[in-house]
Order: C-alpha cells, then structure tokens, then sequence
C-alpha cells in the first residue's frame, strides 16, 4: 500500500492540531510537518518532500491565492488542498480558474476532509459540497440584503446546522459575539429565529422587506 506524506500550514495550532490526529489516523497517511507560517513552510519543503499540502487560504500578509500559484510553480507534482473559513465568492476565487486540487471549508466535518484526501489520491478535483449549497443559498437572497461580510459567514454555518458555540468557535471570537451578530441578522431577515427561517429558504428567494 502507498503512504503518502502530508503537511500541513496553518496558523491556528489547535485546528492544525486537528487535522494532524486526523491523518494519523490513516495507516496510508504520514504527517510530514506542521508549519505555522509561510517562511516556515518554504523551509519544510525544502527538507521534506510531500505528496499533499494542507494549506490554510488566510495566512495575512500573504495572499492566499497568489501563494497557491507560487507553489504550484515551485512543486509541480504537489497537490494542495485549500482550507478556507470562506466561500470562494467571498474571496474573489472563480472555481473555474481554481489551481489547487481540493477547496475544503474548514466548517466541514472528519469525512469531508478525508473524501478530499482520496480525491487528491485520484487526482480528481473536490470541491467541498457545502460551497455548492451555501452558494446558492447566498445568491437566493443574502444578495438583495445589506449583509456584512461577518453576518454572510455566520448565516453560512447556521444553515448547515452549527450552533452558536460551533460558530464561534469556528471563527476564534466569543459565543456572545455571535449571539449579537444573530440578533442583527434576524433584524435584517425580520425574524428572531433565524436558523428555522433559513431552513425554509434555503435555496428559495426571499423578500427582503418582508423576511419571507
């Protein structure tokens, strides 16, 4: 059986942490580092050849799709999988044009990460389903309403079911901070539930008056 070796660089040690158990428990999987920084991945790379990059989109100052260009150009046999807290749209990002082999959203559950995994082992493109979903929700009626790019995030993870623990979790900031953004969001759709409203829209239009 083949084993292929996997880095990882992202920022956030406790979900690269995560992702690290995860792979270790792959008998045909082996971790070959974890970088917290760019500089820091250039230099692993360097000493420690890998099949598979886990790369996270937002490692500031750099762009994260310029960086996915760059290393393609430097490690052309590598295959990279994106880890975003964002949809593709949010940053500008035409899937048609994508250079990377997978786009995964870091909200995505265990088996999202390892289908991603197989489809890299393929060498088929994956796109985690959840941007297929959100996206159309978001164009059915978060368009036509004055949303901050924070409140379409949080409408993103509620109508995939996260609560609003998960949610802030997810997005490193306190519970209350979500419960805020909640209750501005309901006041923007005209409703104070807004996890059963979405719901029932997901995938329909709404009216951005009336919240129905």
């Amino acid at each position: 059986m083949k084993t292929y070796n996997i880095g990882i660089t992202d920022d956030h040690v406790l979900f690269a942490e995560g992702l690290s158990n995860i792979i270790s428990g792959n008998p045909d999987l082996q971790l070959a580092f974890v970088a917290a920084s760019v500089p820091e991945m250039f230099s692993l790379l360097r000493h420690h050849p890998i099949d598979f990059l886990l790369l996270d989109i937002n490692l500031p100052p750099y762009n994260g799709l310029e960086l996915l260009t760059r290393i393609k150009e430097e490690y052309k046999t590598l295959k990279i999988m994106i880890l975003s807290m964002y949809q593709p749209s949010d940053i500008g990002l035409n899937l048609a044009n994508f250079k990377g082999d997978a786009y995964v959203l870091k909200i995505s559950g265990k088996n999202i990460l390892e289908e991603a995994i197989e489809g890299m082992k393929k060498g088929v493109l994956y796109l985690d389903p959840n941007i297929i979903t959100l996206h159309t929700f978001e164009d059915s009626f978060t368009q036509q309403l004055r949303l901050t790019k924070r409140e379409k995030e949080i409408i993103s993870l509620i109508a995939i079911g996260k609560t609003s623990k998960e949610i802030a979790e997810a997005l490193f900031v306190a519970e209350l901070t979500i419960k805020t953004h909640r209750k501005n969001i309901g006041k923007k759709l005209g409703t104070k539930n807004v996890a059963n409203l979405i719901s029932k829209m997901n995938g329909n239009a709404i009216d951005p008056q009336t919240g129905i």
